[in-house]
């Protein structure tokens, strides 16, 4: 027992041995429930506590989100405050140049998007019923799993967060087979030699991208009410570690149980900005994709509007807006991005999946 209480010792620098709860950032009420436990110094708390419920066993007095607040404000001296954290423009930039965006299958909205849609952060995708949401979403879990080699994939997984009943196995099927095909007719339209075109061949089977090991790929989770949903994201970073391939986490829909459940808006703004902001940090931590999908509502006037107000508008980093155009087109508009301008792609739905619009004399028949 000394050799181990040596040993955790050992494990903290030497700040941690001196440094005073007070000077931590924490309420006096928290402060004080955690004096009347005994607990002084930043290393009483963390060299038993690792978890916010192991604290509050330790100090019953402490809420669930007082104890992560605790243990945050701990952990912060691990790798110094802030200021010495700081990493220069030049290698934020050299990390977001190495990141492999999610392709959509649509040229002209893979365009708009800068490649794709991009990794590290929250990618919106809003807008009226049927005009395609869900078809993206599903569109981006098949697409997230394109092999490396050849292909300049992320051969990754998806983890499919269903909130509506709207993820139909049948559909994501059919991408599954119209994405395979798309990839072996690319390869066969590709001047190569036929050596060359038999190792692209060979790296589509050896990469198991046939229809079933892409369905097998896709983790579903069906959340029926809001409660549901909020321990399913919560549990997100902990399924995520254990499924370390996981590359993209879309959400549909992000609104449906927040518009419906609460009847308190200053509670709902509370909890979807910490679910948001959970999300954030789940998409820079793993370096994987989070899309979420979005409804829409109507404004004074008969404006459709993104769903959930003006202070959910700032949560994604790029939010796509999606509408119905002339003749029955759909048109995607980037209409908030800190990277990319404000531009519009016209895409259409077939039943393949998410593809760009053919001209009229193509025979090509589209999903209904």
């Amino acid at each position: 027992n000394n050799n181990n209480h040596a040993a955790a010792n050992n494990s903290y620098s030497s700040w941690q041995s001196s440094y005073s709860l007070n000077a931590l950032p924490l309420s006096p009420t928290v402060r004080a429930k955690l004096q009347f436990c005994g607990f002084n110094a930043v290393q009483d708390v963390l060299r038993h506590h690792s978890l916010p419920v192991q604290l509050v066993k330790s100090v019953p007095s402490l809420t669930l989100d007082e104890a992560q607040d605790v243990l945050k404000a701990c952990r912060c001296g691990l790798d110094g405050f802030a200021l010495r954290g700081a990493k220069s423009a030049s290698e934020l930039l050299k990390k977001e140049q190495e990141r492999i965006p999610l392709m959509t299958f649509c040229a002209q909205v893979d365009g708009i998007l800068g490649g794709g849609v991009q990794t590290g952060e929250i990618t919106e995708f809003c807008g009226a019923p049927g005009v395609g949401k869900t078809q993206i979403g599903m569109q981006l879990a098949v697409s997230v799993q394109l092999p490396k080699e050849f292909f300049c994939g992320n051969e990754g997984e998806c983890v499919y967060v269903d909130t509506e009943g709207s993820f139909t196995c049948d559909r994501c099927e059919d991408m599954a087979i119209g994405a395979r095909r798309k990839l072996e007719e690319r390869v066969q339209e590709m001047r190569c030699s036929e050596e060359e075109r038999r190792e692209y061949e060979e790296c589509l089977e050896s990469n198991m991208f046939s229809v079933d090991s892409i369905l097998k790929r896709i983790h579903v989770f069906r959340c029926h009410e809001v409660t549901e949903l909020l321990a399913c994201l919560d549990h997100m970073p902990e399924f995520v570690k254990e499924h370390p391939k996981v590359k993209l986490v879309v959400v549909d829909s992000i609104a449906f149980h927040f518009r419906q459940d609460f009847d308190d808006m200053a509670l709902r703004a509370s909890i979807l900005a910490k679910t948001t902001n959970n999300l954030m940090s789940l998409a820079k931590k793993h370096e994987l994709a989070v899309v979420t999908i979005n409804q829409a509502t109507t404004k004074p006037g008969g404006r459709l509007a993104p769903a959930l107000g003006e202070s959910y508008a700032h949560a994604a980093t790029t939010r796509v807006a999606l509408s119905w155009g002339e003749e029955g087109t759909r048109i995607a508009y980037v209409a908030k991005s800190p990277r990319l301008a404000n531009r519009k792609a016209m895409y259409t739905i077939t039943r393949d999946g998410v593809r760009d619009v053919v001209h009229a004399a193509s025979k090509r028949k589209k999903f209904t």
